[in-house]
């Protein structure tokens, strides 16, 4: 298997609460031939000497690093580290927040739809107004999507071909004309996703 990021080393920051499970991202990053060092890091309380302190550490795994990855780190620490490490910073690459579990959800869906003359409208179920729920409905409007907007009590009669439930915020479910897709296939997209990133952030960084 090709591996276009060997030689390339990518930190993840984790919190001291994450679990020992191996990581979407790292899984990704493992694939495509990176080192992945997982750097547990836990945000320092606000004050002079505290900002100095997380300057000088995005300063010196930009040195040591190729790429970061902030995990679940708040968006004003992440962007403070990018300002500083001087190499690609991503916020959360691997969380289902992230506008790449939008898109591979939405090119899952996009490989079922039925060539152009079929209706392409989404019925969402769930809260609209999740981080991830926003970048999904955002980015399925932008690429031509009708989005309808409904309660699992409506999904069986409406005639739209996709459906899209998010009222377990955890467990997204995506049906198609041909039947819910499986996890499996679902991950297997999103990992695609995170590695485009991936490469194109760091190959050509």
């Amino acid at each position: 298997m090709d591996a276009p990021l060997r030689g390339k080393n990518i930190a993840l920051l984790i919190g001291t609460s994450s679990g020992v499970e191996e990581s979407a991202v790292h899984r990704a990053a493992l694939e495509l031939g990176a080192r992945v060092a997982e750097v547990m890091f836990t945000e320092p309380a606000g004050s002079a000497s505290s900002d100095h302190d997380l300057r000088t550490l995005a300063r010196m795994l930009g040195r040591l690093y190729d790429a970061i990855d902030c995990g679940t780190m708040p968006s004003e620490a992440a962007l403070r580290i990018e300002r500083e490490a001087g190499v690609p910073v991503y916020q959360g690459l691997g969380t289902d927040d992230h506008p790449a579990r939008a898109l591979a959800d939405l090119m899952a869906l996009c490989e079922q739809r039925v060539p152009a003359t079929s209706r392409a409208s989404i019925l969402f179920l769930g809260d609209p107004w999740t981080l991830r729920g926003r970048a999904f409905l955002s980015a399925a409007r932008e690429i031509g999507f009708e989005v309808q907007m409904g309660s699992p009590f409506q999904a069986a009669s409406n005639d739209a071909p996709f459906v899209v439930d998010a009222t377990n915020a955890a467990h997204w479910s995506l049906t198609t004309p041909s039947g819910q897709l499986d996890q499996a296939g679902l991950s297997a997209n999103h990992r695609l996703v995170m590695q485009a990133v991936l490469l194109d952030t760091i190959v050509d960084s």
